[in-house]
């Protein structure tokens, strides 16, 4: 499911290192059986449908998948990319629980060039379930989702959930939400933030959802 160069969603680059976060070194690679077990236990339940890996934190855990457009018994998932990293979850949830989404929502009525990349990033969300669902034998899965073409299955423009749009840019995807999300919840390259906070011990901070 790696794009060609030449179907890329166009980078916006307002400042530094813009909205695409490892484009170059995208792709969706079978996860092993002990990825599934790591994953699971970050979900607290079994996988569905065909899932494969979207992104690993630097120690090597997943912390995105990629999620099949049908499950197994042909319900409709219109979440393509699920974030599965306790670290991340539990510091996006924070990012929710205050003002932050509200500005994204100014910024979207206000900024031009943002909202434009935005609408990119849904386009780029629809097409990559509609090559999905074609290559599982099941033609125009849009049809199922219609009117919920936003990132994660929300409506054109959402922000309900910021998990998604950050499993988005993590998985390789141009998305200024995503990015936005990542810059927020650090000074630092997110990367080197995840390394300072986690030795990759998922266990650590499961605990703190009250699941362990």
């Amino acid at each position: 499911m790696n794009l060609p160069a030449d179907q890329r969603p166009p980078h916006y680059e307002p400042s530094g290192p813009g909205y695409c976060y490892n484009y170059d070194n995208m792709k969706y690679d079978k996860l092993s059986s002990e990825d599934r077990d790591n994953t699971e236990g970050q979900l607290g339940r079994e996988l569905r449908g065909e899932v494969l890996l979207g992104s690993r934190c630097p120690n090597g855990r997943v912390e995105v998948i990629a999620t099949s457009p049908f499950l197994d018994d042909e319900t409709p998932f219109p979440t393509l990319f699920w974030l599965t990293c306790p670290l991340l979850k539990y510091a996006v949830a924070r990012l929710e629980n205050g003002d932050f989404r509200q500005g994204l929502r100014e910024r979207l009525e206000g900024d031009p060039d943002f909202a434009k990349a935005l609408k990119g990033a849904e386009k780029d969300y629809f097409e990559e379930r509609e090559r999905w669902a074609l290559d599982m034998g099941r033609r125009k899965a849009g049809v199922y989702f219609e009117g919920r073409r936003g990132i994660g299955g929300t409506v054109n423009g959402g922000m309900k959930c910021l998990h998604a749009h950050l499993a988005h840019f993590l998985a390789g995807h141009a998305n200024p939400v995503g990015a936005e999300v990542a810059s927020a919840l650090s000074d630092d390259p997110l990367k080197v933030w995840q390394k300072n906070n986690c030795a990759g011990n998922c266990e650590s901070f499961l605990k703190r959802e009250g699941r362990q």
